[in-house]
């Protein structure tokens, strides 16, 4: 396991290694205008991966561990369905 601060300090290639090898894919995307950002778990933080829009190439990693860096999926999670009734 790598701690947050490791995987900072890690070439982005190597980044992109270990993401891919441990991380969890959530399902939630955000699109602008140039980019759609991929949201992944990975060990006790959060990886954005950003990629160009019209290539769809990815551009780089931005992980992060603070909840409040989430704000932007709050909105993309759908919770309806866990208040229906049978």
């Amino acid at each position: 396991m790598v701690s947050f601060d490791g995987y900072k300090m890690l070439s982005q290639d190597m980044q992109a290694e270990i993401l891919l090898q441990f991380g969890v894919y959530t399902e939630l995307i955000r699109y602008t205008s140039q980019l759609n950002i991929e949201l992944y778990t990975l060990y006790d933080f959060y990886v954005e991966i950003y990629f160009d829009k019209v290539t769809e190439d990815p551009i780089f990693l931005r992980p992060f561990n603070l909840v409040s860096e989430l704000e932007p999926y709050w909105q993309l999670i759908e919770i309806d369905s866990l208040f229906e009734t049978k």
